[in-house]
């Protein structure tokens, strides 16, 4: 094999899913816990406006997070900081809220938002999007290469 070679599969190794996983299941978690705070406790949202603000932003996420697959570092980046903004919604819940269940979930939902940005930031999630941006870069290399032999071909037809 030529140096510089790399060979990719159809799916990224089974080490690097794992964490994309993770991340993705603790940030769908917190999208839904600080959204439910966010807009019964802070704005006492109606459940249709609730339901249709939390598919929005779901929706919104799943598409990021659909980019981030395909390799793209900003995506990633909006993630990480998405991330944090969960953990700073529920902040104030403190003060609103009362009692210790409320709290003990606050506390668990701030600290998942805070692993996930640390996991997001960690080797293995990077080395996933940097394996899926050279995978998708070595397609978009092969197709143009194609594309381009193809071309040659056309043109030799027609003289």
């Amino acid at each position: 094999m030529a140096k510089g070679t790399e060979i990719f599969l159809l799916f990224p190794p089974w080490k690097l899913l794992r964490r994309f996983l993770l991340v993705t299941i603790i940030l769908l978690l917190g999208t839904v816990y600080s959204g439910m705070t966010l807009l019964t406790q802070y704005f006492d949202t109606s459940p249709e406006w609730l339901l249709g603000i939390l598919f929005s932003v779901g929706i919104m996420f799943c598409l990021i997070n659909f980019k981030v697959s395909q390799g793209s570092f900003l995506c990633v980046n909006i993630l990480k900081y998405y991330a944090v903004f969960l953990a700073l919604i529920c902040l104030p819940s403190f003060i609103i809220l009362e009692g210790s269940s409320y709290h003990i979930a606050t506390v668990t939902n701030i600290a998942f938002m805070l692993l996930s940005f640390y996991l997001i930031k960690g080797n293995k999630y990077q080395g996933l999007i940097k394996y899926q941006y050279n995978f998708f870069k070595a397609i978009k290399d092969a197709r143009a290469a194609v594309q381009k032999e193809m071309a040659k071909g056309n043109k030799r037809k027609k003289k």
